[in-house]
């Protein structure tokens, strides 16, 4: 028994000295844990909002004017013989046909000379010679025209005219002898059968000038053709006509104008040129009183995931971060971010101690974070929240470091990660409004023209190759069709 407690005792005592000659005990846990597994979740294709490009159309009402002037030159009607009424008429026009349009109207005004001969016959009696004898007369009128101005499903230009004429203070008559005979009854039948050849003529003729479905057709082509916006970027504007719009004929500035809105989906890539089949369908024309050339344009902003890694790697590695009152602290040496499904895995390979008493504990190796990601607007960086740690590193540290496993840490963390995209976009809206202030030709017939107002945010992608940041930048957009 006195044995017993002699050794005890100098356990005792060597344990004592020992304590005394040493700062305290130490152990290190590795934290042996294993990387998730690096994927993306399926995205669905983004879709920007729709977005009306309008096509300004105007036809210059003194080029319609030249075209008739040159149609309706000479003699309009001419009836030269006297057998039958005795009357021959010849109508010829007299200067130049003039046009004048309000709102989606037309007004026509065409002067004309009217040239008339009458014949005076008389029989008195079988053996009396016979009186004929002829007189010729001339005068001025203008008959005025109106045409009222549709459009069909099919984009056809429909126009309805209408004419009439009047005669001056006194209608015209032609003395012949003794007799005075009115000639408006003659003319006037002669004038409405000519008024309505000239009112489908002239239907026609504005048909012609206005053929909507051939500016239609090649808008809705070349807008499809994807347009380069810049080299260095490898930035492309693509455009994807969903339907057509077309205002009312309004008369501006001489010219009879309208404007047609192709709803699309605009978007700006820089992944190279985008893949596209042109669709040559053209859908039925809808008409709309409010038409816009407010548009959106999916801008995208990516980041790869070494460059991610960078970020982070400069963000936190050689920090050391400290908990309880600095009892215990974790320094950073290393840091990389790669995809997890919908989430960003951030790695962290730390070293890192807790102190209790007199016992110091260490751990060291390679803790996994989960985030999601998500676009902070008023700083413009991509953000992470709802940090937590991987499933296989909360059960490695509540093992090894449970007082690391806290939300402290992550709280810390979540604070200090972002990448900033505000670079990126602020090139994409440089580069964008460049392209619009100068009315890019961006195809031999097309000229765009437009203004970029402001960038809102959309979502946040990941890809295989990075994060992409999705914003949508509002303003509006003119397509000119110039040369066709």
């Amino acid at each position: 028994m006195k044995k017993l407690i002699s050794q005890t005792a100098a356990s005792l005592l060597f344990a004592a000295t020992l304590s005394l000659s040493l700062p305290g005990c130490s152990g290190t846990s590795n934290l042996n844990t294993e990387a998730p597994v690096s994927s993306v979740a399926a995205t669905p294709a983004y879709q920007p909002r729709l977005s009306s490009v309008s096509v300004p159309v105007s036809v210059s009402i003194s080029a319609i004017e030249e075209r008739l002037n040159k149609e309706f030159a000479g003699v309009l009607y001419k009836d030269d013989k006297l057998e039958g009424d005795n009357v021959a008429v010849t109508v010829s026009k007299n200067g130049r046909l003039s046009i004048r349009a309000d709102k989606d109207k037309i007004y026509f005004s065409v002067p004309l000379h009217i040239y008339a001969k009458g014949r005076w016959k008389w029989d008195p009696c079988k053996l009396c010679p016979t009186i004929d004898k002829t007189e010729d007369t001339a005068f001025d009128m203008v008959i005025n025209t109106e045409s009222r101005f549709g459009i069909t499903e099919d984009y056809s230009i429909k126009t309805i005219t209408s004419t009439d004429f009047e005669w001056g203070n006194t209608k015209p008559t032609l003395q012949l002898g003794p007799l005075k005979i009115g000639l408006a009854r003659f003319v006037e039948p002669k004038m409405h059968e000519q008024m309505a050849l000239m009112g489908k003529l002239l239907d026609k003729e504005l048909q012609n000038h206005l053929n909507m479905r051939k500016y239609v057709v090649n808008a809705w082509q070349l807008i499809q053709e994807p347009v380069k916006l810049d080299d260095g970027l490898d930035a492309w504007l693509n455009i994807v006509p969903q339907d057509v719009r077309i205002a009312p004929f309004q008369v501006k500035n001489g010219n009879l104008s309208t404007r047609i809105g192709i709803t699309s989906f605009i978007s700006v890539s820089t992944d190279g040129k985008p893949q596209i089949q042109v669709n040559k369908n053209l859908p039925k024309l809808l008409i709309d009183n409010r038409l816009s050339d407010d548009i959106q344009i999916g801008l995208t902003a990516n980041i790869p995931y070494e460059h991610a890694s960078k970020l982070l790697q400069e963000q936190v590695a050689g920090q050391t971060y400290k908990f309880d009152g600095d009892k215990s602290q974790l320094t950073v040496k290393n840091a990389t971010i790669s995809p997890g499904g919908q989430q960003l895995i951030m790695m962290l390979d730390v070293d890192g101690k807790t102190k209790a008493g007199l016992f110091t504990k260490k751990i060291a190796g390679k803790i996994y974070l989960r985030g999601t990601p998500y676009y902070d607007a008023q700083s413009a960086t991509i953000k992470v929240r709802d940090i937590d740690y991987d499933l296989d590193t909360k059960d490695k540290l509540l093992s090894a470091a449970s007082w690391l496993a806290k939300d402290k840490f992550k709280e810390m963390i979540q604070a200090q990660v972002n990448f900033p995209v505000q670079g990126q976009l602020t090139e994409a809206k440089k580069m964008l409004q460049k392209n619009l202030d100068q009315s890019a030709r961006v195809h031999e017939s097309v000229l765009l023209r437009g203004s970029i107002k402001d960038i809102v945010p959309e979502n946040i992608y990941l890809t295989p190759a990075g994060i992409k940041a999705v914003i949508t930048a509002n303003g509006n957009l003119t397509a000119t069709i110039d040369k066709l």
